[in-house]
């Protein structure tokens, strides 16, 4: 059975410090992308938001992803693609990514779950929503367009997640 987190680490100079790179970190990611925002975009935002939640838990981890999304879409955005929508959307996605991952044994079977839930709720429920109300087409309509996306890019940042925290299982890093 999986076990969910659901603490944070306390606000110290090292947690903020690491908040910030993390952030960083997340925005650069999130920045390096291909397609359509309204449609099809693919983008490597899931590795920052994995680290997110890992390092943070859900709670702080919810804050950076807000502070990240509002970095992105305000400071950096060319377009003025600023909705409060896809702020929640940040937020519940820190929440999941701290809540599955912080302070957890990451097995396969766990970075799978946890992106499945990312996947479903974030990407492929809220952020459809997001667009239906956005830009008014058919709810049913983009999903059926976006879900196939979804179902093949599971399996490809589930091995890029694990490739990734095994690198950094080999690096004892003491963040308490």
């Amino acid at each position: 059975m999986l076990k969910l987190t659901w603490h944070s680490p306390k606000l110290a100079t090292k947690i903020l410090t690491l908040t910030a790179i993390l952030v960083a970190i997340h925005v650069v990611l999130g920045k390096i992308s291909v397609g359509s925002d309204s449609l099809f975009k693919i983008s490597l935002g899931f590795i920052g938001t994995a680290l997110i939640g890992y390092f943070l838990g859900p709670w702080l981890g919810g804050l950076a992803m807000v502070l990240s999304d509002l970095i992105a879409n305000t400071i950096l955005a060319s377009n003025g693609n600023f909705f409060i929508g896809f702020t929640f959307s940040a937020f519940l996605s820190g929440v999941i990514a701290g809540s599955l991952l912080h302070k957890q044994e990451l097995t396969w079977y766990r970075l799978a779950f946890y992106e499945f839930c990312q996947l479903v709720i974030t990407n492929v429920f809220f952020t459809t929503l997001w667009i239906h109300i956005l830009y008014t087409t058919p709810f049913k309509t983009l999903l059926l367009a976006r879900l196939p996306k979804e179902i093949i890019f599971w399996p490809i940042e589930t091995i890029v997640l694990i490739v990734l925290f095994k690198a950094l299982s080999k690096h004892k890093l003491n963040l308490d």
